[in-house]
């Protein structure tokens, strides 16, 4: 099957036509962009290619076979549904839906449906935490603090500030929490969640701009993730992974493992943009190829989507809750 795409939304949604334009062969024939100023600037830079503000231009095209979204959070669930009715694969940007009654709308038409779909979850194909994965012991882990400090505080007050569902849980945490489920192969049983408002209070956003999640995991391992969304600090991926025998840790004083009172640095690359593509690029090759192992799996998106709305509604009530996977 050759790939015929289509791109919804131009912010980081130009990445994703470039990962996948030209990539075995696969080929971008349709923009949708919203923005009238953007769309004029799209149709100069892309005149080969079909620049449109409607999206029944991409799902009534019968030879467009995947879409890729990078629309606002809000829209994702609606333009997800449009791609099983017509039958397109899916890659969408996280967030793939705001609430559990649609995600388990998603999961259920996903499992009747010969569609497949993955979500932009790149610190999976990161060189550094690659590295981390390799050196790692189930068995030997007892704790794991992970950080997002997101470093954007005035993203919040754009589009973010108007979605009433909007969760920094779902738009930040839900990298950490992923990253931690990947390299441990686990995922956890219990949450208890906290957050506040005081680095944005007085501004346009009004949801929590910091929260703080404490999780039990299989093994015995205790994990405590934050999301900081109003972080006056470079946008980081903090990490230490702490064993019986040794330490792994990235921070902002550089990536190293402790073992045997040595601190060896290690030099993969961090934050390694330049492969993000590769998350893509696995994607296409599970349509275009038999026995390709994806990257992500559904189940294990539904199960991170599960657990980022666990640790939303334990912040709201403010009490430890016990994560019912679907």
């Amino acid at each position: 099957m050759k790939i015929v795409a289509a791109v919804i939304g131009m912010g980081v949604g130009e990445k994703h036509l470039e990962a996948i334009d030209g990539f075995m062969g696969s080929k971008v024939k349709i923009i949708c962009e919203k923005n009238k100023k953007k769309i004029q600037i799209l149709k100069k830079k892309y005149p080969n290619k079909l620049v449109t503000s409607k999206e029944e231009d991409i799902f009534l095209d019968k030879q467009i076979n995947l879409v890729s979204l990078a629309s606002y959070d809000d829209y994702h669930y609606s333009q997800i549904l449009k791609c099983f009715r017509y039958n397109k694969n899916v890659i969408v940007e996280k967030p793939m839906c705001l609430n559990p009654n649609q995600l388990k709308n998603i999961y259920k038409l996903i499992k009747a449906k010969k569609i497949k779909m993955t979500s932009n979850l790149v610190l999976r194909v990161n060189s550094l935490f690659k590295d981390f994965k390799k050196k790692i012991d189930n068995n030997r882990i007892y704790y794991i603090e992970g950080d997002y400090i997101w470093g954007r505080k005035k993203k919040l007050y754009g589009w973010r500030s108007k979605i009433k569902q909007y969760s920094l849980t779902l738009g930040a945490g839900i990298h950490i929490i992923d990253l931690i489920n990947w390299l441990t192969g686990l995922k956890p049983k219990t949450v208890y969640a906290i957050g506040n408002k005081k680095a944005t209070r007085g501004t346009s956003f009004k949801k929590n701009s910091m929260i703080a999640m404490m999780f039990e995991y299989p093994k015995n391992i205790i994990v405590k993730i934050t999301a900081n969304g109003a972080a006056i600090f470079n946008h980081f991926h903090e990490i230490k992974i702490f064993s019986d025998n040794q330490t792994l840790v990235n921070s902002r004083l550089g990536s190293y493992m402790i073992k045997k009172d040595k601190l060896c640095k290690i030099h993969s690359s961090y934050p390694d943009k330049q492969n993000r593509k590769k998350l893509i690029h696995n994607f296409i090759k599970t349509l275009t190829k038999k026995n390709i192992k994806p990257i992500i799996s559904i189940k294990e998106q539904i199960d991170l989507m599960t657990i980022c709305f666990a640790v939303d509604k334990s912040a709201a009530l403010n009490k430890k809750i016990k994560i019912n996977y679907l």
